[in-house]
């Protein structure tokens, strides 16, 4: 299994590798500089050999020993009639140029650098091997980095601690997080940190604050389900005693009807309060797409057409001919909007009316739901959001989900909403007006 790389030695080879670029090309620019120097240097030592000799020089002979170091240096000295008078290297030695001043020549497969000056009484002349010249420019050249090179391990090992040390912040956080306990959620303090982690700690505690509040909605459910669920429980089983103590036919069909009314209200109960769980686990950002109100509106309405029926209720959709589009989550939608119909359904007397109107409006895309039934009163209005609340002498069955449903899911979806009362069909009932940004 390949090893993970870690921050501190990423950081190490990756400011070691710019180190070593940066040292490299300074390197070869002051390799580059140095050769330059040292081959002007060379000319001016030639320069300065051809202008010590004398003026008037007589014939000489060098004694000077082959293994001289001045033996790379060849000095030649004619006079006027252009006889040699001197020479350093008899065993090397070079043609006589009419060139002055500086120029390069081979002679026998190899090449010199010569400088050559004339005066009135002779000419001198000074050649020197360019391999020589290169060998000397090459090792001072590299000799000048050494420095350079000597400090990438040296640099290498103050990158690793000092590295090290700015991460020790790191683990301080992750110990403070490792010693806490899972329902310890209260917030990190920032200080002792640095600036650069603040952000890290900062959404940290922001992530314990949105875990805290599920993990008490969680309870809260929990709590509020096992209380709803115990009433109807009881209710089953105490209709089912009532069938089984039935004295005849008539009175064991009537017990089983409500049996069956009783069992209808459990199962409604438990699939809101799955949806209500589903919703709840239902991130703001996931599944969300372009929707068609329109579309939406017709789908919600054909699902309800047979509940509309039975009540002699006139169920329809008001919409313009464009089309007004939202971005949401498509089954939340569908569920937020079939709550609400579905409540105004219920709570709309026989041969009533419910209307959803769609419209976009300079504020945005609107969705209403209207019905022509009681209304709602109102000191139940600030409550009716509330899980299981159901208003006094209310004779539908419900279990005081499907507003607490249609709200989370608004809420999810950032769009505002109001309920209007005595603005429904006929001038009664009430609209819940949504508006979406």
């Amino acid at each position: 299994m390949k090893a993970a790389k870690t921050i501190r030695r990423q950081l190490l080879v990756g400011l070691l590798a710019g180190l070593v670029l940066a040292i490299s090309v300074a390197g070869f620019a002051t390799y580059l500089k140095m050769r330059h120097e040292t081959n002007e240097l060379f000319d001016y030592q030639l320069k300065q050999i051809v202008r010590s000799f004398p003026a008037n020089m007589v014939h000489q002979k060098s004694e000077t020993p082959d293994t001289h170091p001045g033996k790379k240096i060849v000095v030649q000295v004619w006079n006027q009639q252009r006889e040699l008078v001197f020479t350093s290297n008899a065993q090397k030695n070079l043609p006589r140029y009419d060139g002055r001043g500086f120029f390069e020549v081979e002679v026998g497969g190899q090449r010199w650098k010569v400088y050559s000056e004339e005066n009135e009484h002779q000419i001198v002349q000074v050649g020197q091997l360019i391999l020589d010249r290169e060998k000397i420019e090459i090792s001072l050249a590299l000799r000048s980095l050494i420095p350079f090179f000597a400090l990438i391990p040296i640099l290498g090992v103050l990158i690793w601690l000092l590295v090290g040390k700015s991460l020790q912040t790191l683990s301080h956080l992750a110990s403070n997080l490792d010693e806490r306990s899972a329902d310890m959620l209260n917030e990190l303090s920032i200080a002792g940190y640095a600036p650069e982690l603040t952000p890290i700690v900062l959404a940290i505690n922001d992530l314990f604050k949105r875990l805290d509040h599920a993990m008490q909605s969680q309870k809260m459910f929990v709590a509020d389900a096992a209380h709803e669920l115990r009433t109807p429980l009881a209710a089953l089983k105490l209709q089912l005693q009532l069938v089984e103590k039935a004295d005849n036919d008539f009175e064991r069909q009537q017990s089983i009807a409500r049996l069956h009314e009783r069992l209808n209200r459990a199962i409604h109960l438990v699939q809101q309060l799955l949806t209500l769980a589903r919703q709840g686990a239902v991130s703001e950002h996931v599944g969300r797409e372009k929707l068609n109100l329109q579309e939406l509106a017709r789908s919600v309405v054909s699902d309800h057409a047979f509940l509309a029926e039975q009540k002699c209720i006139d169920l329809g959709v008001e919409a313009p001919d464009e089309d007004v589009y939202i971005n949401g989550n498509r089954e939340s939608m569908h569920i937020m909007l079939g709550n609400l119909v579905d409540n105004a359904i219920r709570y709309t007397p026989r041969d009533g009316r419910v209307d959803v109107t769609v419209s976009f409006t300079p504020e945005g895309p609107r969705l209403e739901v209207l019905d022509s039934g009681a209304g709602i009163p109102e000191k139940d209005r600030t409550r009716i959001f509330d899980r299981f609340y159901r208003g006094e002498g209310t004779r539908e069955s419900g279990s005081g989900l499907g507003l607490a449903i249609v709200k989370d899911i608004l809420d999810r979806h950032h769009a505002m909403f109001s309920i209007l009362p005595g603005a429904g069909v006929g001038g009664t009932g009430l609209t819940f007006s949504i508006l979406f940004k």
